[in-house]
């Protein structure tokens, strides 16, 4: 009876951590493109994630981390905080730069950094009463798709974001 008891609890401990959604990550490319688990889908909550674009290798005298804002439909929970130093249970020198709320969210379209690291934080608990455009199952996009790069300068001028768009398309960043 025991052991049979005993798989039957390892196979339970097993498919719920098979359920928890995959997001978050170091990201070292010169750009890329990040997004909430499932974009533009819900995605299972609560959840905690982190998206670390680390530059330290591709740094220069001038160079730039820059997000494209350009898909963000969550306004609770979101936070870019830029850091000299971020390692594994070390941080140093971090710094908010946007904390996303309901009356920034619509008007940001770029975060930049010239530090090393640029941290993207999401804790959410719930998804009800998180996101711009949920209507009763019309229409519904949760969390972000945005694009991110490393480069040389200050950021592009000529980007868009759901605002641009009307929130009637996909935004995209052609360039990254």
């Amino acid at each position: 009876m025991w052991p049979s008891m005993l798989f039957f609890v390892y196979l339970c401990s097993f498919q719920q951590a098979e359920a928890k959604p995959r997001c978050g990550g170091i990201f070292t490319a010169a750009r890329g493109t990040l997004q909430t688990p499932g974009f533009p889908g819900p995605f299972p909550t609560p959840i905690h994630c982190e998206w670390v674009i680390d530059a330290q290798y591709l740094l220069t005298k001038n160079t730039t981390i820059v997000i494209y804002l350009t898909e963000l439909f969550v306004f609770e929970g979101l936070k870019f905080t830029e850091y000299q130093v971020y390692d594994e249970g070390f941080h140093f020198n971090g710094r908010d730069l946007l904390v996303v709320n309901e009356t920034n969210v619509i008007g940001a379209k770029t975060v930049e950094t010239h530090q090393s690291y640029l941290v993207i934080s999401l804790k959410l608990t719930t998804l009800d009463g998180t996101h711009l455009r949920v209507l009763d199952h019309f229409l519904n996009v949760f969390g972000f798709n945005v694009t991110y790069e490393i480069k040389e300068g200050a950021a592009r001028t000529d980007v868009c974001n759901m605002m641009d768009c009307g929130f009637n398309g996909i935004c995209y960043d052609h360039f990254t």
